[in-house]
């Protein structure tokens, strides 16, 4: 019986080394399913914080955006004002420069008739006569008489 035995023990030892391989395997499955199962748990709570934070963010972005829509709405209003300035403003220009268009035309086409008078009578030498108060022209050999102009572009006689 010895050769019986000795296949008893073959089979044996091959079935308590595939207890061993299989309760080591099992030892190493059950080591990641806690290691697993630690990491998340870490993640429920890194997202759990995650959400606090960004519910935070996301609450302060809100007064933020606020904020800066009353800003804006105020800007809206200087604007508005701006330009309701600058029509009156434009209002009150064209009024003066209607104003004060004729008033300024008579005054400098006083300036420029006086201005004209003034270089007339430097210009000739005049004689009064007693009996009608006018102004006579004085007697010139002709050298006095008032330059023609040249035409644009043409040469000079």
């Amino acid at each position: 019986m010895h050769g019986v035995a000795a296949v008893v023990v073959a089979s044996e030892t091959v079935v308590v080394g595939v207890t061993v391989v299989a309760t080591v395997v099992l030892v190493g499955l059950v080591a990641a399913v806690a290691w697993m199962l630690r990491e998340a748990a870490a993640l429920r709570r890194a997202t759990g914080e995650l959400r606090d934070r960004a519910a935070a963010l996301h609450d302060e972005l809100e007064a933020v955006a606020a904020r800066a829509d009353e800003q804006l709405e105020r800007v809206d209003g200087l604007v508005n004002s701006v330009e309701s300035i600058s029509e009156v403003v434009g209002s009150a220009s064209r009024l003066a420069s209607t104003a004060m268009a004729g008033p300024v035309i008579k005054a400098v086409a006083l300036g420029s008739g006086a201005a004209r008078a003034g270089r007339r009578l430097r210009r000739r030498p005049t004689d009064a006569t007693p009996a009608t108060g006018r102004a006579l022209p004085a007697v010139t050999s002709g050298d006095d008489r008032v330059p023609r102009r040249r035409a644009a572009g043409g040469a000079g006689r």
